[in-house]
């Protein structure tokens, strides 16, 4: 039996408007990223370096053979977890700064339970991040709880509680986790219990990057196939409105905030379990903020924050092999990630290229509008 003419057409226009939003939502970034190249050529010049040379050997440094494709997927993994726990707040109307510090949590939460659980072998994996998921979970509602009941600003709270997310969990792997040796930190998890690697060719990329794949589904499912997430959007593009139609603010911000923090802790016990075995002191810095940066370059959209942790775990990766392979400071990726947020953000400038519908493009407003993406 034959659909009806208008039926297919119907179908068809839809199609060509949810495509035709997406490349509009993506042509802004990727406008940024082009022009922040360029940028960096001209620096890499006025250093008297070669760009052509120093952008070639950052290729090769980011996939150019197997291991230098695992070592980008490994530094993409924590970044998709953290952008995400930054995306999905953003999405409620909230700034979830706070992601460096639910990390480190959800870090000591691993090397704790890795160790205790350590005889169970494989199946503690999953019961590990499980219990890293809750820790964020607990940690990131304390903002939101103190959002929606004090009024106290999100973006004070979670600063605030970073640093003392960060030290607490350094406390812990110290002295009630910690072991004797050079180096201060916790015991070293049984390889059982651990994230098994994805290939010997593609050196210490592990399975968690396939774990964030999953949770960056999952959190577009949240949004855009449930009513939760309904509730939360809403809450996000207009919370007057939201209020008037019986959706609970203050149930919604707190929920925001808290699944945004199991994110981040998610993400720390991905890196324990997966990378280093144990939580060393000092641990590895930043993936909290750079979260906040690969949500922005993504549009805080599911899919966006896992092609910006890419773009962050490549030249990251690449950054070595161009320091290595020319003069260039491996400083330059940091340059040219700084150069694109700044794109991405000023919006007015990239009018001036594409025209006053940058804005909208910049808004993200095409992508979410077609048919729920």
């Amino acid at each position: 039996m034959s659909q009806e003419p208008g039926v297919t057409e119907g179908r068809g226009s839809a199609l060509g408007r949810m495509v035709a939003g997406a490349a509009g939502a993506l042509l802004f970034p990727l406008i940024a990223i082009l022009l922040s190249f360029i940028i960096g050529a001209v620096i890499v010049l006025a250093t008297g370096n070669n760009p052509f040379a120093a952008y070639a050997a950052l290729l090769e440094g980011a996939v150019g053979d197997p291991f230098a494709l695992g070592r980008t997927l490994l530094y993409t993994t924590p970044l998709i977890f953290t952008g995400l726990a930054v995306a999905v707040a953003f999405r409620a109307g909230l700034f979830n700064i706070g992601g460096e510090g639910q990390l480190f949590l959800g870090a000591v939460t691993a090397a704790w339970l890795g160790v205790s659980l350590g005889f169970l072998g494989p199946i503690a994996i999953p019961l590990v991040l499980a219990a890293c998921a809750i820790t964020g979970f607990l940690w990131g509602s304390i903002p939101g709880v103190l959002k929606a009941y004090f009024g106290a600003h999100e973006v004070i709270t979670t600063i605030m509680l970073n640093y003392v997310g960060i030290y607490l969990a350094y406390y812990l792997a110290q002295h009630p986790l910690g072991q004797k040796g050079p180096i201060p930190g916790t015991e070293t998890i049984d390889l059982a219990a651990r994230i098994p690697t994805i290939s010997a060719a593609l050196g210490r990329a592990n399975y968690g990057f396939f774990m964030a794949i999953v949770a960056a589904v999952v959190v577009y499912v949240l949004l855009w196939r449930t009513r939760r997430g309904f509730e939360l959007r809403a809450v996000g593009l207009s919370p007057g409105a939201a209020n008037y139609a019986g959706m609970r603010l203050g149930l919604n911000t707190i929920l925001a905030l808290a699944i945004g923090g199991s994110l981040a802790g998610l993400g720390g016990g991905v890196e324990v379990l997966g990378v280093y075995g144990n939580m060393d002191v000092p641990f590895v810095t930043n993936l909290g903020f750079n979260g906040i940066g690969v949500a922005l370059l993504g549009r805080n959209h599911p899919v966006g924050v896992i092609l910006g942790a890419l773009l962050f775990g490549a030249l990251t990766s690449g950054a070595q092999e161009m320091q290595f392979a020319t003069d260039v400071p491996l400083q330059l990726a940091n340059v040219l990630l700084a150069v694109i947020l700044l794109l991405v953000t000023a919006t007015k400038l990239v009018e001036l290229i594409v025209g006053k519908r940058a804005r909208d493009f910049a808004a993200g407003t095409h992508l979410e509008n077609e048919r729920g993406l």
